[in-house]
């Protein structure tokens, strides 16, 4: 080779290794981002966010093992918000992105614009862990128990659609495999219970499909139970029926969580005495803060805890604070309904149900899935310890759901 062809060469050489550099330094950094500096490293796994119609692609994605993650006694990590956020298990117990699947056509897969929640939010939000709300519309209330399980289906598409990026569990050791190989896990719940429709049965048959909670009513009351809106705004009383009496020790039996999100207050003390497992408020928040009637009070709070179940916040601004509709929240509040639950009862029956794609208009500081770690970085600053902040984002739930689904 000529001197020139090797002064080329050697050019060549030098101006990939300066780009290689570049590219390093700026992993886990790019445009578009509404908070860059908290940015979990979306880049690393080879992702266009330029656009609103890229395609998840999980192939490229170097996955760090997460075996000994929230065990690490890694000072640098619990005195840097980000780094803990990223390092703890984050769990959400309520989202509703399906049905935004099922009525707008949105896809999990894809960089939804008009979703609070896909696939791209989540890894950049550092969420490991999704419970997925399967809500029953009014116009298929009659056909719930087929409504249901076709949405399941549909959820299954989340899974074979993200070229293992993403995996449904039924336990708590597939939820442990899951996470540790970097992916993101999703589960299954049911808001409404028309779904068992007069079959307890049903309640085997959704188990078996990777069902893992049922919200015993939404806003209409049913054969199990009264609503808390039907209570409240049209005066219905009455508590647990017979047969929600037998849906209940069924739940039970099967290892289904009971979630008492949305039922009236009669309904819920019926479900504290039957119930012989922990009991959990996926998406509920603080009725001493704002006398919402889909908030808890301080003596279903004191119970929900004495059952040692868990208590998934609620980023709706209309349940945060009153008027938020109009005036608007912000993560502030959302700590506030955390700080009184934690002064009630303490921290470990706190975490997160967001809400996210339910409708809601969340605070403005945490609008979407790519926002959760503001959330950490702001409890920090409010004094909430490492181990606190790690039993809040996952770790209270994972303790019930071990406890009660296996």
């Amino acid at each position: 080779m000529s001197k020139k062809g090797y002064n080329i060469l050697y050019k060549l050489l030098i101006s990939v290794a300066a780009v290689s550099v570049v590219i390093y330094l700026n992993r886990g950094n790019f445009s578009g981002s509404s908070t860059p500096e908290l940015n979990s490293g979306l880049t690393q796994a080879g992702m266009n966010l330029s656009g609103t119609d890229i395609k998840y692609d999980n192939s490229e994605i170097n996955k760090s093992d997460k075996t000994n993650k929230n065990n690490m006694a890694d000072s640098t990590i619990d005195n840097d918000p980000v780094k803990l956020h990223f390092d703890a298990l984050l769990a959400d117990t309520h989202n509703d992105l399906i049905w935004q699947v099922y009525e707008r056509g949105a896809d999990f897969n894809v960089n939804n614009t008009s979703t609070q929640s896909d696939i791209f939010k989540f890894r950049e939000g550092g969420l490991d862990i999704q419970v997925f709300a399967v809500w029953i519309p009014m116009g298929k209330v009659k056909s719930s128990y087929s409504f249901v399980m076709s949405q399941i289906d549909r959820l299954q598409n989340f899974q074979n659609e993200s070229n293992g990026g993403f995996e449904f569990a039924k336990t708590y050791e597939d939820i442990i495999r899951i996470t540790n190989a970097g992916n993101i896990c999703g589960l299954i719940g049911i808001e409404g219970g028309t779904a068992v429709e007069s079959d307890p049965e049903n309640v085997q048959r959704f188990f078996d499909a990777g069902v893992r909670y049922i919200g015993l009513t939404w806003n209409n009351s049913n054969l199990i139970a009264t609503s808390a809106k039907d209570a409240v705004t049209r005066g219905k009383s009455g508590g647990l029926t017979e047969f929600g009496k037998e849906v209940i020790t069924k739940m039970n039996e099967t290892g289904m969580m009971v979630d008492v999100s949305h039922l009236s207050e009669a309904a819920f003390w019926d479900v504290i005495e039957i119930s012989t497992a922990p009991v959990i408020a996926s998406h509920s928040n603080c009725y001493s803060l704002n006398p919402h009637y889909r908030n808890l009070t301080d003596e279903q709070i004191k119970a929900i805890a004495e059952s040692k179940g868990y208590i998934g916040i609620n980023f709706y601004d209309e349940f945060l604070v009153q008027g938020g509709k109009k005036y608007g929240a912000g993560i502030e509040d959302i700590i506030a309904h955390m700080d009184h639950i934690k002064n009630l009862v303490g921290v470990d029956y706190i975490g997160i149900g967001s809400d996210f794609d339910g409708g809601i208009s969340a605070p403005g500081d945490l609008r979407d899935a790519t926002q959760y770690p503001e959330l950490t970085k702001r409890l920090f600053e409010k004094g909430y310890t490492p181990d606190e902040i790690r039993k809040i984002l996952g770790l209270n739930f994972l303790r019930v759901f071990k406890q009660v689904c296996g």
